[in-house]
C-alpha cells in the first residue's frame, strides 16, 4: 500500500512519490485453515527462488509478504556499508527515495536492531509518527550464512502483531533472504591475518625469486656433421652413370665411389691415339727422304712438332677417359642422400657430389633463428639431446658461430654455429636432435618475459 511522503511538489516527469493512504476498518479475521495457509506458504516461498533478478525478488517480497501477514504496508530495507535504505515498498514500483518518511522508515529500522521484535510507530518522534496512520510495526532482519544483517522487513498496519503473524513473518524472510543471496555476486573472501601474513610472505618470496640470475638458455635444431670431410667434387663436365657405394658405406683409398657416361671420352681418346698413329708415320716417312730430298729434310721438323700435338692431345684425352672413374683419395665414410637422385644427372666440373667423412671426429652444426638470438659468450656451453637418445644429453662446447645468417633448407633465416662435443664415444654421422644452448646469466624475470618484450618492442616500439 502507498504512504505519505511530505516532501515539496515535483515536477510531472519525476518518480511517483509514496501517497498516504486513509486508514480503512480492518475485517474480522477469518479462521484459517492450514492446508490453505501451508500452500500459500509453499507457493510465496517457491516465486522467491524463481526470481530472476534482484528487482524481481524484492518486488515479491515486499508484496507476497504483505499478503500472507495481512499487513497494510511493507517496506525492503537493503544495507549498504553500515546504513540502511528502503529498496521497496509493497504496491509500487518506484518511489521518492528522498521523502521524508522513506528516510523516517530508514531511522526506524537502524534503531530496531538486529532482532525481530515489534515497533510501536506511535510512539516515534517526528511529524511522521503523527501522521502515519498504521501505527503498529514488525521489524524482520535479514541475515546472511555468517549471521550477518544484510537488511530487513518492516511490516506495518492497524492492529498489534501477534506470535503467529511474526513466525510467518520470520519464516518468509529467512526464505526471502537465501533467495537474495542466492541472486549476488559471491563476496570476497577476506584473508585471516595469518593468512594474510603467508601471502605476503610468499608474494615477496616470488618477487626475489624473479631476481634470481639464471643462464639464458634457447633451443635450436642440431645435426652431427664430419669435423674436417673430403667433398668430392665432379672433376669433369658430363653425366652421372651412377654411384657405386651407399651412403653411410666405408671406403678405402683407391675405391670406385661415382662412374660417369663414358662414350664421348672412350671415342675421344681412340681417336687421338688414331691421330699419333698417324703422326708417327708421317714423321718415319719424311726422315727416311731426307737423306735424299732437301724438301723433306725442310718438313722434318714440322711433322716432330705435329706428332708432339697429337701426342699431348691422346694424353690429355686419356687423362679425361680416366676421370669418367671417380675414386676415394682417402679412406672413410661415404655421406650423402641417396644414389637415385644422381642416376642420370648431369654435373658440372666442381659440382659437389658426395663428401667422405672420418666417423671418429665429429662436431655439432647448429641452426640458431635469428628471432631466438641471444649474446652468447665464447666457448659457450651447449646440451645435445639427440632425436634417437632424447634422454642421454652430451655435452660441448661452441667454437665458431657465423656473422651472417643465412636461409636454411627448412627457410628459416637462422646463424650457423659450430660446437665440439666433449671426449667420449662420438654418435652417429647425420644424427639430428635439438641443442639448448647458454648464454649470459640475466633475471628470471627477464628470462620469463623476454618473449612478449620482444613482440612489444617489434609491434608497439616500447
Amino acid at each position: 500500500m502507498p504512504i505519505e511522503a511530505r516532501i515539496a511538489p515535483r515536477p510531472a516527469r519525476a518518480e511517483a512519490q509514496p501517497a498516504a493512504p486513509r486508514a480503512a476498518p480492518q475485517p474480522a479475521p477469518q479462521p484459517a485453515d492450514p492446508a490453505s495457509g501451508l500452500r500459500q506458504l509453499l507457493r510465496v516461498e517457491a516465486e522467491f527462488r524463481r526470481a530472476a533478478t534482484r528487482d524481481a525478488l524484492g518486488l515479491a517480497l515486499v508484496n507476497e509478504t504483505g499478503k500472507l501477514t495481512r499487513a497494510r504496508q511493507v517496506f525492503l530495507l537493503g544495507r549498504t556499508g553500515k546504513a540502511l535504505s528502503v529498496e521497496r515498498v509493497s504496491g509500487l514500483g518506484a518511489f521518492e527515495r528522498d521523502a521524508p518518511l522513506v528516510r523516517w522508515v530508514a531511522s526506524v529500522a537502524a534503531a530496531a536492531g538486529e532482532a525481530a521484535r515489534p515497533v510501536d510507530l506511535a510512539a516515534e518522534t517526528g511529524e511522521e509518527a503523527r501522521t502515519y496512520p498504521f501505527p503498529h510495526a514488525l521489524w524482520i532482519p535479514l541475515r546472511d550464512r555468517a549471521e550477518t544483517l544484510v537488511g530487513g522487513l518492516l511490516l506495518a498496519r492497524e492492529r498489534p502483531w501477534d506470535e503467529a503473524d511474526t513466525a510467518l513473518a520470520s519464516r518468509l524472510a529467512e526464505t526471502g533472504a537465501h533467495a537474495l543471496l542466492a541472486l549476488q555476486a559471491p563476496a570476497r573472501r577476506r584473508l585471516a591475518p595469518r593468512s594474510r601474513k603467508a601471502f605476503l610472505i610468499g608474494g615477496a618470496c616470488a618477487l626475489g625469486a624473479l631476481a634470481l640470475p639464471v643462464p639464458m638458455t634457447v633451443l635450436a635444431p642440431a645435426s652431427i656433421t664430419a669435423e674436417r670431410p673430403f667433398v668430392l667434387a665432379a672433376p669433369i663436365d658430363g653425366i652421372i652413370e651412377e654411384v657405386a657405394v651407399a651412403p653411410n658405406t666405408a671406403v678405402q683409398e683407391g675405391d670406385l665411389v661415382a662412374r660417369y657416361v663414358d662414350t664421348a671420352q672412350r671415342n675421344a681418346l681412340a681417336i687421338a691415339e688414331r691421330d699419333v698413329q698417324v703422326a708417327e708415320a708421317r714423321l718415319r716417312q719424311v726422315t727416311q727422304g731426307a737423306y735424299l730430298d732437301d724438301k723433306a729434310r725442310r718438313e722434318m721438323g714440322q711433322a716432330r712438332a705435329e706428332l708432339a700435338l697429337k701426342s699431348a692431345e691422346r694424353d690429355f684425352a686419356r687423362d679425361t677417359y680416366a676421370k669418367t672413374q671417380i675414386r676415394a683419395e682417402r679412406a672413410g665414410v661415404v655421406v650423402y642422400a641417396d644414389r637415385k637422385d644422381w642416376f642420370g644427372k648431369p654435373v658440372a666440373a666442381g659440382a659437389r657430389i658426395l663428401e667422405i667423412a672420418d666417423p671418429r671426429t665429429v662436431e655439432v652444426r647448429i641452426d640458431l633463428p635469428v628471432a631466438d638470438a641471444v649474446a652468447l659468450p665464447e666457448g659457450a656451453r651447449v646440451r645435445l639431446f639427440l632425436d634417437s637418445d632424447p634422454l642421454a644429453a652430451l655435452d660441448a662446447r661452441m667454437v665458431q658461430a657465423t656473422p651472417i645468417a643465412r636461409l636454411t633448407d627448412a627457410g628459416v633465416l637462422a646463424y650457423r654455429i659450430t660446437a665440439a662435443l666433449a671426449p667420449g664415444e662420438p654418435p652417429r654421422l647425420g644424427a639430428h636432435g635439438t641443442a639448448q644452448l647458454f648464454g649470459e646469466r640475466v633475471p628470471l624475470a627477464f628470462y620469463l618475459l623476454r618473449k612478449p618484450l620482444t613482440y612489444l618492442r617489434q609491434k608497439a616500439g616500447l
